[in-house]
């Protein structure tokens, strides 16, 4: 249990240092669509009235079983099992995700394998994947997306400030 603790605390500790950071944003993040938005004075991708569903179970960084079934984050990649960060990742989705998150849809429903996509957030409303992507532990689809500027502008910050495990 100390152990455990102790790991959220160094990853909230973390994910709040990496996103208090970031300065950049532009007028397109302020009037994304949807309910989703960023808070200017935190630089924060948010949707506190997104769909709340129940977590069941972490499988990795980028992957979760929920009340609506099998959800695949959408805008992001986590390292997958054996590769370098995996289990860092896989740790703060578990930690930032807890019982419960929020889901926006993306432009596409669902993926090849037949995964719900969908942006996440957690209880409150602020987005794992903004979060993991601003510690290290994720990087940005380029391919689509709402919020895919915003999400490669974080990266871009974690590359050059050298944060995470992805990017030491």
């Amino acid at each position: 249990m100390f152990r455990r603790m102790v790991l959220l605390i160094s990853v909230v500790s973390l994910a709040v240092l990496t996103v208090s950071c970031e300065t950049k944003v532009d007028s397109k993040h302020q009037t994304l669509s949807g309910s989703a938005k960023t808070r200017s004075s935190e630089h924060t991708l948010v949707c506190t009235d997104c769909d709340l569903v129940d977590v069941t179970k972490v499988i990795d960084g980028d992957t979760l079983d929920t009340s609506v079934g099998r959800v695949r984050f959408f805008g992001i990649d986590t390292p997958e099992k054996g590769d370098q960060c995996f289990q860092e990742a896989t740790n703060f989705t578990r930690i930032a995700a807890g019982d419960k998150v929020r889901l926006e849809t993306g432009p596409r429903r669902t993926d090849s394998y037949g995964r719900r996509l969908a942006y996440v957030y957690d209880f409150s409303g602020d987005s794992i994947d903004a979060q993991l992507i601003s510690g290290g532990f994720a990087v940005a689809w380029t391919r689509d997306g709402q919020h895919r500027d915003y999400l490669t502008s974080l990266e871009e910050n974690a590359r050059r400030t050298r944060t995470g495990c992805l990017w030491k």
